[in-house]
């Protein structure tokens, strides 16, 4: 049985009738309103509750009336100039620019939008239909799309970090170059087992997705060779970019884990050996290669991706197997198994063996 969630009219005067009451009484400066506190900054909680009940309801709404979006409208419209403010910031995309509206959503706007030019009386507001909306570790794609601005899922959380450096601080900053080495991989391999799962799983249902076309199937896969496209947050991998297009079937694999998580820092600058960061980096390919297996991911080709395996080989060096000498043929090996059938706990217990001693520090 289906639940309408669809706001009347009433509930929409009332909410904006509230927020005209709240942006008359210049809450910014007012000592009469509480405030909530998020990741270094504060937001009016009256403006938060109008702006975040609103688009909760529309996300939810069965049938969404053209009157509901013209209100929509005018409420997002007032609250830009109080979401759109420094204490609100998030991050830096390469076209756009990412603000927290609440623990639920942020808004992204274009770079070099204003507040007051951001949205047009003639814009309209619209639901884009996603076919990723099940997929629980997918937010890069809007809920609403309003004039040049999107409403998205917020990923972030007072401990959120992404997997890679600052992708416009990344030119001889050691600054960056320490925060990798010293809080992104230690979080990145602190995560639980489970959280690897998650990602794999996602990956192997994102593979499962396609846009047929007039002569072609098109398929989806992250940008993987930016890692700040993944978030860590609440134990979680996050994606929240938006998804490439490829004819490639089933182009997610085990390297759409490992290219962000081990091999890239940013999209120009690739990983070098660290002895200090051995033991770690091994427990993230560990649990990278479990999660693999545990969701059936395409291991592919060692012709596919050379240079990603001449970097793994190079940051983890694999010492206790004779037979297998560096990642590479690690993950070779893995494919035979697979093919003989070989029983998902027997392939476990062959990765743990392969990379015991590399991480024998863990």
């Amino acid at each position: 049985m289906s639940i309408n969630f669809s706001i009347n009219n009433n509930q929409l005067n009332h909410r904006v009738n509230t927020f005209n009451n709240i942006n008359n009484l210049k809450l910014r400066n007012s000592k009469s309103f509480d405030t909530v506190s998020f990741k270094s900054s504060k937001v009016n909680k009256d403006v938060v509750r109008v702006l975040d009940d609103t688009i909760s309801n529309i996300v939810h709404s069965d049938n969404v009336s053209l009157a509901t979006k013209m209100k929509f409208h005018k409420i997002l419209n007032k609250a830009l100039p109080e979401i759109l403010c420094p204490e609100n910031f998030i991050n830096n995309g390469r076209e756009s620019k990412v603000y927290r509206i609440s623990d639920d959503y942020v808004v992204k706007i274009k770079r070099g939008i204003k507040p007051t030019s951001a949205i047009h009386f003639i814009d309209r507001t619209s639901l884009p239909n996603s076919k990723f909306k099940n997929l629980d570790f997918y937010y890069g794609a809007p809920v609403i799309k309003l004039g040049k601005t999107e409403i998205l899922k917020n990923a972030s959380s007072d401990d959120a970090i992404c997997c890679g450096i600052d992708y416009n601080k990344q030119f001889g900053l050691t600054g960056e170059i320490k925060k990798y080495e010293d809080i992104i991989i230690p979080k990145t391999a602190s995560l639980p087992q489970e959280s690897y799962d998650e990602f794999a799983m996602g990956l192997k249902d994102l593979n499962r997705l396609s846009t047929d076309s007039l002569f072609t199937k098109s398929y989806y896969t992250p940008d993987i060779m930016n890692p700040n496209n993944i978030i860590i947050s609440d134990n979680k991998f996050k994606l929240v970019d938006k998804f490439d297009k490829t004819l490639y079937e089933e182009p997610n694999s085990v390297y759409t884990m490992l290219e962000p998580l081990l091999i890239r820092l940013s999209p120009e600058k690739i990983a070098s050996y660290n002895e200090r960061l051995v033991p770690q980096r091994t427990e993230i390919l560990q649990k990278t290669l479990i999660a693999s297996e545990k969701n059936n991911l395409p291991l592919d080709s060692l012709l596919k991706y050379p240079s990603s395996n001449f970097v793994l080989s190079d940051i983890i060096r694999i010492k206790s197997n004779k037979d297998i000498q560096n990642t590479a043929e690690l993950i070779h090996k893995l494919q035979e198994l697979r093919d003989y059938g070989t029983p998902l706990n027997k392939r476990i217990e062959f990765i743990n063996k392969a990379l015991k001693q590399s991480g024998e520090n863990m």
